[in-house]
C-alpha cells in the first residue's frame, strides 16, 4: 500500500488544526455573546415596563413650571425679552438617553407640545444666569430622573453650542414658590412633573441642575 505523501499529511494537519481553531473561536464568541443578549433583553425589559407605566391621564394638560416657581433676577424682570414667544430657539441633547428635543420660547401648553419650553426672563442659553427649561415627564423629559451627577447635557442655539454637567437634583412640591433661584453663573435648570409615573396630575416636581463647563460660539460668516 503506497503511504501518503509528506506533503499531503501536512496538508491534512493544517486543516485540521483550522477546523479545531474554528470551533474553539465560535464557541468563545457563544459565550460571550450569551451575556451580551441577556443584559440587552434586560434592557429592552426596562424600556417595555417604562413605557407600560406611562399614566393613563394626559400630561400635555399638567403644568410642569406652576407660576411663581421661579424667581427671576431683581433687573431682568422688566428687561427687554431675548426670544419671541413660540421661537424654536435651539435643541437640546441628552447624550446618556441618546435623545434630541426642540426648545422653544415659553412654557404654555403650545410649546410643550413641541418640545422643552425656555421660560422667557430666565437667562438665555449659554449666559450668566439661570436658564429654565420645562418639559412633560412623559415626552420631552421622558427619563430625565435616570441622568447622574457628571452626566452631560449639550444644548444649541444660533450663538453656538454650550455643554452643561449635571450637578444634581431635587424634588420640590408642585405648589412651592421661588424653588428655582437666580443665579450669577451660567446654570440649567430643567424641571418636570413628579413622580414620572405617577396617574393623576403629579403633586411634585423634579428640578435637575447643570452647571455649564464649555461653550463652542458658532462661527461667524465670512462677508
Amino acid at each position: 500500500m503506497r503511504k501518503p505523501s509528506p506533503g499531503i499529511l501536512i496538508a491534512a494537519i493544517r486543516l485540521i488544526l483550522i477546523l479545531s481553531l474554528s470551533v474553539l473561536l465560535y464557541s468563545a464568541f457563544q459565550i460571550f455573546k450569551a451575556p451580551a443578549e441577556a443584559r440587552q433583553a434586560l434592557q429592552d425589559w426596562d424600556k417595555k415596563r417604562e413605557e407600560a407605566q406611562v399614566p393613563s391621564v394626559q400630561v400635555e394638560k399638567e403644568i410642569p413650571l406652576p407660576p411663581g416657581m421661579v424667581t427671576l433676577p431683581v433687573q431682568t424682570k422688566n428687561a427687554q425679552a431675548v426670544y419671541a414667544d413660540g421661537e424654536i430657539i435651539g435643541e437640546i441633547y441628552f447624550p446618556a438617553l441618546d435623545r434630541r428635543v426642540a426648545i422653544l420660547e415659553g412654557t404654555q401648553r403650545a410649546q410643550l407640545k413641541k418640545g422643552a419650553g425656555h421660560y422667557s426672563g430666565s437667562a438665555a442659553i449659554g449666559t450668566d444666569g439661570n436658564s429654565v427649561l420645562a418639559g412633560h415627564r412623559d415626552t420631552v423629559f421622558r427619563g430625565l430622573g435616570t441622568l447622574a451627577e457628571h452626566d452631560l447635557i449639550e444644548v444649541e442655539t444660533l450663538d453656538g453650542t454650550f455643554i452643561y454637567e449635571v450637578t444634581g437634583s431635587t424634588i420640590v412640591d408642585g405648589e412651592e414658590r421661588g424653588a428655582i433661584q437666580p443665579s450669577s453663573t451660567p446654570v440649567l435648570t430643567l424641571i418636570t412633573c413628579y413622580p414620572f409615573s405617577y396617574a393623576g396630575t403629579a403633586p411634585e416636581r423634579y428640578l435637575l441642575s447643570a452647571v455649564l463647563i464649555k461653550s463652542e460660539p458658532q462661527p461667524q460668516k465670512q462677508e
